[in-house]
C-alpha cells in the first residue's frame, strides 16, 4: 500500500471500511483495542513485516471533550508511523508521502515539502504541518537519509473555562523564597487558591494547576510551612494541561523550534541531552535557573520550569520524557 491511500483515512473510525482495507492490504489480523483504563486514551498496530505502524485514539479524547468524557468515545485512527527498517523491524516498500525516499538527504526531503516551508520546525528532524495532518521526517545522524516518517492529526487544544489573569515572569520570579500564606505567594493569583491545594503544597510539595492556569507549582518544606521554589509552565496538551498562556522568559514561545531556543538564549546550557521523543536544556541566570523540555518529534517547546536559583543540581543521564 502507498502512504497517500493510507493517510487518506485518518479521522475514520478504527471499524471504517476504508480503514479495514487498510489492514487487509497490509495482510495482519491485528486491530486496536481501547485501553479502557481511564488512563490512557491511544493504541497503536505495529506491523513489523511491512514497516508500518497505525495509531488510534479515543474520539472525545481526541477533540478535547470535557475530560469525564476522555476514553468513552470511538476509536479513530489517527497516525501512521513509515520506517525505513530497524531491529526485526523490515523496512516500508511503498509510496512515502511527498515523493520522499529513505535514501533521501535532508536538504533533498526538505526541498520535495517546500510548498510547507512555512511551517517548517526543525532541530534533529524535520516537521511541517502540511494538509491535514503534522508531518515529521527523522533522519540518521549524518542527515545523509531517512529513518523514519511519521505522520500525525494533531489533537484538539484543551479549553480552559475560565477567564484569568496570569502572573507576569517578574512575579513569579520575585515570588520564589515566599511561604505559602505570605501576600507575595497569594497575590499571584486573581483566583483564590483552595484549601485543599495549600494542603497539597505542604503535604506533596507540589500544586497541581495544570486544569486552570496550566502549571505546576513545586515546595520545599520550611519552620514557617510550604516555600515556593519552582514553576513548571506547560505547554498546551503536556501532562493534560490548558496551557499556560502568561509571558515566558527570554521572549520564548511554546511553537519555537530546539533551533528558535538555542537562537533566543545564546549562552551555552549547563547541561544538555537529547533523546529520539524529547530533549533538555538547563541555563543558570541570577534570579533562577531555566529548564526547558522540548519535543523531539514536534519540534516545539513542552514546558518551561523556573528554579529558585541555587537548588539546581545537575544529574546525569536521566531521561525527562
Amino acid at each position: 500500500m502507498n502512504a497517500d491511500e493510507i493517510v487518506r483515512e485518518f479521522g475514520n473510525p478504527a471499524d471504517a471500511e476504508g480503514v479495514a482495507e487498510i489492514f487487509d492490504g497490509l495482510g495482519t489480523y491485528q486491530r486496536p483495542e481501547s485501553p479502557g483504563d481511564g488512563r490512557s486514551f491511544h493504541d497503536w498496530v505495529l506491523i513489523r513485516r511491512k514497516g508500518i505502524e497505525l495509531g488510534f485514539v479515543d474520539s472525545e479524547y481526541q477533540a478535547g471533550a470535557d475530560r469525564y468524557r476522555w476514553g468513552h468515545g470511538e476509536l479513530l485512527f489517527s497516525q501512521a508511523y513509515f520506517y525505513a527498517g530497524f531491529d526485526d523491524v523490515q523496512p516500508f516498500v511503498g509510496e512515502l508521502p511527498f515523493g520522499l525516499c529513505f535514501t533521501d538527504s535532508r536538504h533533498a526531503a526538505r526541498s520535495k515539502v517546500a510548498a510547507y516551508e512555512e511551517t517548517r520546525h526543525s532541530y534533529r528532524s524535520d516537521t511541517w504541518d502540511v494538509d491535514g495532518y503534522r508531518l515529521t521526517v527523522s533522519y540518521n545522524g549524518a542527515g545523509t537519509s531517512i529513518d523514519r516518517i511519521a505522520c500525525r492529526v494533531l489533537a484538539a487544544p484543551i479549553q480552559t473555562r475560565r477567564v484569568l489573569r496570569w502572573p507576569n515572569f517578574d512575579e513569579l520570579i520575585e515570588a520564589f523564597g515566599f511561604v505559602t500564606r505570605s501576600p507575595e505567594f497569594i497575590t499571584l493569583w486573581r483566583e483564590p487558591l483552595s484549601e485543599s491545594e495549600y494542603r497539597a503544597a505542604r503535604d506533596d510539595g507540589e500544586i497541581d494547576l495544570t486544569g486552570s492556569y496550566g502549571a505546576t507549582l513545586h515546595f520545599a518544606e520550611s519552620n514557617s510551612g510550604p516555600v515556593f521554589r519552582a514553576v513548571t509552565l506547560h505547554r498546551n496538551r503536556d501532562s493534560e494541561s490548558v496551557g499556560w498562556l502568561g509571558a515566558l522568559p527570554h521572549a520564548l514561545d511554546f511553537e519555537d523550534s530546539p533551533e528558535a531556543l538555542f537562537g533566543k538564549i545564546s549562552l551555552p546550557p549547563v547541561q544538555h541531552a537529547d533523546s529520539a521523543v524529547t530533549g533538555h536544556a538547563v541555563w543558570h541566570f541570577d534570579a533562577y535557573t531555566l529548564h526547558v523540555l522540548y519535543s523531539n518529534v514536534d519540534n516545539r517547546l513542552l514546558r518551561i520550569k523556573l528554579i529558585a536559583p541555587g537548588t539546581w543540581k545537575c544529574i546525569e543521564e536521566i531521561d525527562y520524557a
